[in-house]
Order: C-alpha cells, then structure tokens, then sequence
C-alpha cells in the first residue's frame, strides 16, 4: 500500500511520462532558443532505475522517463551527456556543454551558481554499512569509522556535517566505487540518499540502513541562470504531472516500498 504521507509532495505527479502532459508545443514557440534538441546532464553510475543510458522503451528509468515526457511535449530530440566526475556537472552546465542537469539535490551553495526547477522528490541522507559490519545508529558512532565520499556530492556534504574527519574521509568517484569499498574493506561506511540505498540493496541484501543525517531536501533539476524561460517551461510541465490523476505510477514502477518506508520515516525524524 503506497504511503498516503507521500502522495502529496511525490507522487501526485510521478506517473508514466507521456500518459498525460501539456499540450504538444514546438520549442521555438516558448522561445526555448535551443536548437532542436535538449542536452541532458546525468551522472554516468546513475542505477537504471533511475536513468537508464541504453534504449530501454519500457524501462528507460524514473529521471529519464520525466525527462522524455518533456522531450515529447515540446518537439524537441533528447541528447544524453553522461558525466563520469559529477563534481562538474554544474561547471559543464555553467560552459554550456549541456542545457539540464537531472537528479541533482537543491542546495542554497548550489544556487549561487545555477537555477532549480521544483522538487522532482525528496532526498534524505543516511549513514550505510555492509554487514558484518554494524550499522550505525547514530551520528557519533559514524564519526570514528572509514566513510567513502563522492567528492563534490551532498553526500560529502552530509558526511563531513555529521562530523567525520577528512582523515577518516575515503575519497571515491562514484557509487560503484563506494560500494566496492564497502565490499572489500576499505571504507566501513559510507553515505546516500534513502532511494539510491533501497536500489543498491535490491543488488546486494547485505547493505544495511543507518541513522539518518542532516535534514530533509529535495532533488530537482538544473539549468543555467540565464535560461528562465526553459525553467518555466519545466515547472508548468512538472506542475501538470503533479495535477495528474495518474499520480503513482511511475514511483511503483521503479521504487520499492522499502523505500517509501524509511523515506516516511526521514520525513518525520
């Protein structure tokens, strides 16, 4: 049974991207000044849960499908950049080397730099262990172990405002990577945000849930300061998909109830 808690901030507009939308709109008509196509910014060891790089029709992933419902609504072709150092993602939007970054979360240090859409769901982060290691159950007991940090990501973020040292601090290029150090005992703990841990854990059961960390935020999606029009154009699509009655379907078809579980928790702690 989903969680009617969510409904109101996620769900109401997380459907099947293309099953409802505003209506078909040329792109030059918004004045979106892009040439025919939308170049999308998205972390390459993104799960494809999430967004998916390979042509998957039925399965593109969550981030992707939103994405293609965009796409879709205004003519345009969807160019995908994946970006391997995710610390620059937000100065190769900056350069112009793409036009929307995607699952990137809201931050007041980020905005000085770029623009957010509204919330595409919310994000909270918590400390993870792979068992035989003991989970963490609070935020000192994190601070004395071996964490593995994507640096530049509010994951760094998170771990450092828990406390953790840079010393303790392992240093990683992404997801994978903290994970296999998890697997092979280089770093004890690391942290995430509660969806990207329920879908590590459908791959391996021995992860384990810790203490949450630092509050509640959001994830959106980015554009560069001077694009208003896109951003508006984005909101009124986003807006639409959260007026949509078909507002489920897209969080069942991709994410656990695991998920929704310790994401209510997050919430309310």
């Amino acid at each position: 049974m989903l969680l009617l808690m969510l409904r109101r901030p996620i769900c109401a507009f997380l459907l099947l991207a293309g099953a409802a939308g505003p209506p078909a709109t040329a792109a030059d008509s918004l004045g979106l000044r892009l040439p025919g196509a939308l170049r999308v910014l998205a972390s390459a060891d993104e799960m494809p849960e999430v967004f998916s790089f390979e042509v998957r029709p039925a399965r593109s992933g969550f981030e992707r499908e939103l994405v293609e419902g965009f796409t879709r609504a205004h003519k345009l072709e969807l160019r995908i950049v994946p970006v391997r150092n995710f610390d620059q993602i937000i100065p190769m939007l900056v350069k112009g080397e793409g036009d929307l970054i995607v699952g990137i979360v809201d931050t007041a240090a980020r905005r000085q730099r770029i623009q957010f859409t509204s919330e595409t769901y919310p994000v909270r982060h918590m400390a993870v262990t792979r068992k035989p290691q003991a989970a963490v159950t609070a935020e000192a007991e994190l601070r004395p172990l071996k964490v593995a940090v994507i640096p530049g990501t509010t994951w760094a973020d998170a771990t450092t405002e828990a406390g953790v040292p840079p010393s303790q601090q392992v240093p990683v290029v992404d997801t994978r990577e903290a994970l296999e150090a998890l697997r092979n005992g280089r770093a004890q703990a690391t942290v995430m945000a509660v969806f990207d841990f329920a879908l590590a854990r459908k791959h391996d059961p021995a992860l384990q849930a810790g203490a949450f960390l630092g509050r509640p935020g959001v994830a959106a999606w980015g554009v560069r300061k001077e694009d208003g029009v896109l951003l508006r154009a984005i909101d009124d699509y986003l807006f639409t998909l959260r007026m949509s009655p078909s507002r489920s379907a897209l969080l069942v078809k991709y994410f656990s109830e695991d998920a929704l579980v310790l994401l209510k928790r997050g919430r309310q702690d």
